[in-house]
């Protein structure tokens, strides 16, 4: 089920509305715009018209300590549906979508972990225009035509049904594979709040493996990192 909207808070909290009534794993919310859009640690998401701000609400029958690798395999098959239809989009740890080196869209999982647990993941992407007070941010239609809204929205949600399905059963080997193939991060220098080094591997649990230096390896399970020259 898709619900469609001109305009909302956001996608976000409407999908989670609904998966507190029961919604089934791929009911899916899609706006125009978002007047409270919002990315990972609280900050503000900049929601204009001219995107897709879309969310999916997925119940995977995972341990918890999997579900921080969900984030990354949604990015994975946003990704991979950009790529589809022509647009080369890589992903960046932990959750942003790059097109040409610049940001072109984000992703925000969020999870209720109980006996009824479910994890709805917002996507926003720039289709038309990029948001003015975005530094570096670009827009598909800045590369190409962007593709309709509605029927990305409905083969993102699809995949990412799938995705779940793939991990239940197979265990997260081909989502990694995947991720190692299109993750714009790995190979380049970075830093993070404890130091610096060259991220090598993304780990089972979603973790960022950076090596420094001397050889040691860390595991960056969150914060910021940013990619040096």
């Amino acid at each position: 089920m898709l619900v469609e909207k001109e305009e909302t808070g956001s996608t976000n909290d409407d999908a989670r509305a609904l998966a507190l009534v029961g919604a089934p794993a791929g009911t899916a919310v899609l706006a125009r715009r978002q007047t409270h859009g919002r990315g990972r640690a609280g900050r503000a998401f900049a929601s204009p018209e001219g995107g897709m701000y879309l969310s999916v609400v997925l119940r995977p029958l995972l341990a918890p300590a999997q579900w921080g690798l969900l984030s990354l395999a949604a990015a994975l098959d946003v990704a991979l549906a950009l790529r589809a239809t022509g647009f080369p989009v890589d992903v960046k740890w932990p959750n942003d979508l790059l097109l040409g080196g610049r940001k072109v869209g984000g992703i925000l999982a969020e999870a209720r972990v109980d006996r009824d647990g479910f994890v709805v993941v917002g996507i926003g992407l720039n289709l038309e225009r990029a948001p003015e007070d975005v530094p570096g941010a670009t827009a598909l239609a800045a590369h190409a035509p962007p593709p309709d809204a509605r029927a990305l929205a409905t083969r993102i949600a699809e995949a990412l049904v799938a995705r779940v399905a793939a991990l239940e059963r197979d265990g997260p080997e081909a989502t990694l594979a995947g991720l190692r193939a299109t993750c714009a991060t790995l190979g380049r220098k970075v830093s993070w709040e404890k130091g610096e080094g060259v991220a090598v591997d993304v780990a089972e649990d979603g973790a960022l493996v950076v090596q420094d230096k001397e050889g040691r390896r860390h595991r960056v399970l969150a914060g910021d990192v940013v990619i040096r020259p």
